[in-house]
């Protein structure tokens, strides 16, 4: 009798676990699928083409010299000693703080009703790529169609996180492709413009291939390059994460 009530016990226990399970699983929420947009570059707002000045501004200033571990990208977060090379998003937040553009902290995002934005210029003020990106994924501001003014978000590897830079300027190339102008903080501890090609429809992990040596028409330095980004690392562009949507988003 026992050996049976046990077994019967055992069968309860296991049965609740499975339906906890079951409704914890209800519960979470898909990643949203990346925003339907015009493919062709639209003119940003005033508010963009304003940061997209600054950050303009900031990689022609600063050309090439080493920012430090500390520098005026991190001092909206306490000056805080981020190291080398890993201010990429500081840089982004910093340049956005600057053209006054409207901010939304990671934790007041998640207040938010999922699928809506508060403003329809709004930046995730946030200090690395992990914790920007859950707040545009929330307000559905992800696209696969890059346009100026848009945060470019890097995978490397399996870290789908690893790096973000300002879309700077857009071509659209045949094919779904597209030539994208990029300024990024924290490569090579500086600021850098990176210009490269890039496929909307192509697999992910090669969606990024390089200028074709014959269309390149500005000479390389230490602050422009045709390059993607560190050597020996194999990059690409996870999607776009967006401070603005220009026009109206698909049904």
């Amino acid at each position: 009798m026992k050996r049976i009530f046990s077994l019967l016990l055992a069968l309860i226990l296991l049965l609740s676990a499975s339906s906890a399970l079951a409704a914890k699983k209800a519960k979470a929420t898909p990643t949203p699928a990346p925003v339907a947009i015009q493919e062709d570059p639209a003119d940003p707002p005033e508010e963009i083409s304003r940061m997209l000045d600054i950050a303009y501004n900031e990689w022609t200033t600063v050309n090439g010299k080493d920012q430090g571990v500390k520098n005026k990208y991190t001092t909206w977060y306490n000056n805080y000693n981020w190291g080398r090379n890993s201010w990429c998003a500081g840089f982004v937040t910093w340049c956005m703080l600057e053209a006054q553009i409207p901010q939304i902290t990671p934790d007041e995002v998640k207040e938010v009703e999922e699928g809506t934005a508060p403003q329809p210029v709004l930046h995730v003020k946030a200090s690395s790529p992990g914790k920007m990106t859950p707040g545009y994924l929330r307000m559905y501001r992800i696209s696969s169609i890059p346009q100026k003014g848009f945060i470019v978000l890097y995978g490397e590897g399996s870290n789908k996180y690893w790096h973000v830079g300002i879309v700077y300027d857009v071509q659209r190339l045949p094919d779904g492709k597209y030539r994208l102008t990029c300024i990024e903080g924290a490569m090579k501890n500086t600021v850098r413009m990176f210009v490269y090609d890039y496929d909307a429809s192509a697999e992910k992990k090669k969606n990024i291939t390089l200028v074709p040596k014959e269309e390149r028409t500005e000479e390389e330095t230490k602050i422009f390059t045709y390059n993607t980004h560190v050597k020996g690392k194999k990059c690409y562009v996870n999607c776009f994460l967006m401070p603005w949507v220009p026009g109206e988003p698909a049904d």
